[in-house]
């Protein structure tokens, strides 16, 4: 089997196209002949080998996470798919790191599958899982709803776009950041009703004249520190505020009284989401198709974090 972007022995040698033994199916495994595979930023971190010292390593470690394929095989353990199933998926990216998509096949447990809608070449299948899945991990999140306005920063990038699309099909008003001319117009194609030219000015201080009384929601993919917190500002009294970069200040907002993030942690990995949840990913569902892009701006683990805001000032989320 041809693995394409491998580590063969270990850190000290470059990623390389090698040929490696196929792999063996476990229990409640799926095997997956790879059609097509998508770059998320994970996989430059990887590549380049920032992951190194921060997760485990299984040598040799493919790389990749997304993919769409035809299932060839399936464990007496699983019951969800069948042989010859069409399907898009991602093997989540919790550590050790070993299994990876830039592979002719795939064959392990952990993988997260979904039914490829006839409708979608392989190709436009794999870039869907991981950027669709934190999209709608913020959207929700938010709990964005019929009448809302909600800012999102980032709306041309992989996660961006399908924020946009889920957030105007939930009946919000998307005020889109977007340069103009084509990516003005992508994002009004995909939902929005407003955009913000990030290259014309201050984008904090041209949304809040246009909305003097503030923002219900925020999806923030794109910023941190300054201005992120410039952002969040906008977000009046009881909003949301999602952001994949981890620029939350939870601690700070707490002390600022405003609610923690409900659950069990601070923040949810998108990972535990299942691409079949997304309600019209790809027409797979629903009636209007989601479209995506690049999401090379967006965070590498697709972490969500959530916060509510209060009067008291700036309040976060993120993915």
């Amino acid at each position: 089997m041809k693995c394409e972007w491998t580590y063969p022995a270990g850190p000290d040698q470059p990623a390389s196209l090698v040929e490696l033994p196929d792999p063996e199916l476990p229990p409640d495994g799926v095997g997956v002949r790879v059609r097509a595979a998508s770059v998320n930023g994970f996989d430059v971190f990887q590549v380049d080998g920032y992951l190194l010292a921060m997760m485990e390593h299984v040598f040799p470690t493919v790389i990749g996470r997304d993919f769409a394929g035809v299932v060839e095989t399936v464990g007496a353990g699983r019951s969800d798919v069948a042989a010859g199933d069409e399907v898009l998926g991602f093997i989540p990216s919790a550590p050790p790191l070993h299994d990876g998509t830039y592979a002719e096949r795939i064959a392990t447990a952990g993988v997260v599958l979904a039914r490829k809608p006839a409708g979608l070449s392989y190709e436009v299948a794999a870039a869907i899982p991981l950027a669709a899945v934190t999209a709608l991990d913020a959207v929700d999140a938010v709990g964005i709803g019929p009448g809302d306005v909600v800012v999102i920063a980032g709306a041309t990038g992989g996660v961006g776009s399908v924020a946009v699309q889920l957030a105007a099909q939930r009946g919000a008003t998307v005020i889109a950041s977007a340069t103009a001319g084509d990516d003005e117009g992508f994002v009004r194609v995909l939902g929005a009703s407003e955009t913000v030219d990030y290259t014309a000015g201050d984008v904090a201080d041209a949304i809040r004249s246009r909305f003097p009384d503030g923002i219900a929601d925020l999806i923030d993919v794109v910023n941190r520190d300054e201005a992120f917190a410039a952002m969040v500002a906008l977000v009046r009294d009881g909003g949301r505020v999602a952001t994949t970069l981890g620029a939350a200040d939870v601690d700070g907002l707490a002390a600022r009284k405003a609610d923690r993030p409900r659950g069990p942690g601070r923040r949810r990995r998108a990972a535990a989401r299942d691409p079949a949840d997304i309600p019209t990913c790809g027409g797979a569902r629903g009636t209007r198709r989601v479209r995506g892009r690049d999401a090379g701006k967006d965070r590498p683990d697709g972490r969500v974090t959530r916060q509510r805001a209060r009067s008291d000032g700036p309040r976060s989320e993120g993915p």
